[in-house]
């Protein structure tokens, strides 16, 4: 049509652009909010159990320690018995079951206190990894 002309014949095109509004968006919306509050409940749970894990760990450590010190004072006292009763198995004072008996208790608790040790090393190795860094 030419300007001034009559609008008899004119067609005319709309474009609706949907800037958020509506139904759909609002389901859309709907799910994504739900779905943030379950990640966000389950992130709660996680940091939970994760603290928790920390707590046990470091018990772990602090009762491997406490079992690593009566292990090496019994080792020690183990020793030192099989001082004494070696110094009087030579002087005759002693039998040799008796003094067989406090060697195998002195190898007993030897051999407990490595083990302690390494029960020691290896809950702080765990307690570490509970902390996320690298186990040592």
């Amino acid at each position: 049509g030419a300007f001034g002309e009559r609008y008899g014949q004119t067609v005319q095109v709309g474009i609706r652009l949907p800037f958020g509004a509506g139904p759909r968006y609002d389901a859309r919306i709907a799910t994504a909010q739900a779905e943030a509050i379950e990640v966000q409940s389950q992130l709660t749970l996680e940091k939970d159990r994760i603290q928790a894990d920390q707590h046990a760990a470091a018990a772990r450590v602090e009762a491997s320690r406490i079992q690593l010190n009566a292990a090496q004072r019994r080792a020690q006292l183990a020793r030192e018995s099989r001082g004494f009763f070696d110094k009087s198995f030579k002087l005759g004072e002693t039998d040799l079951p008796t003094r067989l008996r406090i060697e195998a208790e002195a190898v007993e608790a030897e051999r407990q206190e490595a083990r302690s040790q390494v029960d020691l090393a290896a809950s702080i190795s765990v307690w570490r990894q509970s902390l996320g860094l690298l186990p040592q």
